[in-house]
């Protein structure tokens, strides 16, 4: 039984194994997943940081193990959930071109319906280093819902009220979001320990678009 790291009134964490933690729930007993698995990033590579050349390695958890296996590391997570989410239940995963075509494509060996892709446009994108490529100014959302035919919840009205310069109110909200990042703060967890809480638009929409 896989216990949580934190718990808290109907919050509960878990530092584990994201398959561990699933494969310790019921089956179709969830609404949505939110995804923001590794992006394969860390393999040596630079980008630039407050006008500075950093590296962009985090750990080894983020590292390539080539295309196969990041495939079958992939496939095999997106498993994990679709056994977890109910029948009508959704799931979001975000990514880059390091790693979203992998993750598109186990979604549809699945059986998964994609839905939509959504991009995160990022105005304060670092610039490219090395000069040979465009600066990379966005990440790439993937929507999609467990079945092929069972429908997904949708709350369309509620989603025209949304408004910023690329979805004004009043119209059909884009797939193009921009400036997500809304406020940061702490949330103490003890004494001793706190982590950085940030919210962002992208999940407040979720929330109104599938009724949470």
């Amino acid at each position: 039984m896989v216990k949580p790291y934190f718990n808290s009134g109907d919050i509960q964490l878990f530092h584990d194994d994201c398959i561990n933690v699933l494969n310790s729930l019921p089956a179709n007993s969830v609404d949505m997943i939110f995804a923001d698995p590794p992006y394969f990033l860390s393999n040596g590579g630079i980008s630039c940081k407050a006008g500075k050349m950093v590296c962009v390695n985090k750990a080894n958890w983020d590292k390539s193990q080539g295309t196969e296996k990041d495939f079958e590391f992939t496939q095999n997570w997106l498993k994990a959930c679709r056994r977890v989410l109910k029948d009508n239940g959704t799931i979001w995963v975000s990514g880059t071109m390091h790693n979203i075509y992998q993750v598109g494509f186990a979604l549809q060996k699945l059986n998964f319906k994609i839905l939509n892709e959504i991009s995160w446009f990022k105005p304060n994108a670092p610039p490219n280093l090395t000069c040979k490529y465009f600066a990379h100014a966005h990440e790439t959302v993937l929507w999609a819902r467990k079945h092929l035919k069972i429908p997904h919840q949708f709350n369309y009205e509620e989603m025209k009220k949304w408004n910023d310069k690329l979805s004004p109110s009043g119209k059909q909200m884009r797939t193009l979001l921009k400036n997500f990042i809304k406020e940061s703060c702490q949330l103490s967890l003890c004494n001793s320990h706190c982590i950085k809480k940030t919210y962002c638009k992208i999940i407040k929409a979720i929330l109104k678009l599938q009724g949470f």
